[in-house]
């Protein structure tokens, strides 16, 4: 039995597109998909509608069929903690409405949603139906709104509030083989930040390409919420 390799890059913004690019051809050379998880604003001032550069570049890749997933709405707002980590329904519901019209606005569709950092507060998971999102991201794996069924999936995350030191990258590699040659499905995800780190995008690059190696089948996130 095989499991599924998902690779995710979040903070894609104008200082870090050019990296987030290169990672994409890169993976895609090797056969694997890259899901890109995209928010309207980020550390405050930066914003995607404003960006005309990075937004065209998405577009494209929207375009070109390349699976792209909400990761929240203003990223900074709270400082080190997750924007979706402890919100109620109402607040929950205030943000995503934000965020869906901002990004509808500038030409962005998607039914996937994955908070930053991963954290997902049931409020949050409670409302996502209302806004046609079909399939929410957690740090315990990935929730099928439709129907409510669940599958738990392993996330290995480099950057973005975990770690980015060698000593975690190669636990990273080790966790994405031994988790694909067992039959799991693996979600791999980096920060567009530390992909300007040569070093990391390498062995970001070595994680996934070593997962597949072990038998994990490469897609990206829209095979967990078919049409």
């Amino acid at each position: 039995m095989h499991g599924h390799l998902l690779v995710s890059i979040s903070s894609i913004f104008d200082e870090t597109r050019a990296a987030v690019a290169e990672m994409v051809d890169a993976l895609d050379g090797a056969g694997i998909p890259v899901s890109l998880l995209v928010a309207p604003h980020i550390d405050g001032n930066w914003r995607l509608a404003r960006d005309e550069r990075t937004r065209d570049w998405l577009l494209a890749q929207q375009k070109a069929g390349r699976a792209i997933i909400l990761n929240g709405f203003d990223r900074a707002v709270q400082g080190r903690r997750a924007e979706f980590a402890n919100l109620d329904a109402h607040e929950a519901r205030l943000r995503l409405a934000g965020a869906t019209r901002q990004m509808s606005r500038i030409g962005f569709d998607t039914d996937i949603f994955a908070p930053p950092r991963w954290r997902l507060s049931p409020g949050t998971l409670e409302v996502l139906p209302q806004f046609g999102f079909r399939l929410a991201a957690s740090t315990r794996g990935l929730h099928h709104l439709p129907d409510g069924e669940f599958h738990q999936c392993r996330n290995l995350s480099v950057g973005e509030g975990f770690g980015a030191a060698k000593w975690w990258r190669r636990n990273v590699i080790r966790a994405a083989e031994r988790g694909a040659a067992s039959g799991n499905s693996i979600r791999l995800s980096v920060s567009g930040r530390n992909l300007l780190d040569a070093k990391v995008a390498r062995d970001v690059r070595h994680a996934a390409i070593r997962a597949v190696a072990a038998g994990a089948r490469p897609g990206d996130y829209r095979i967990f919420a078919p049409v």
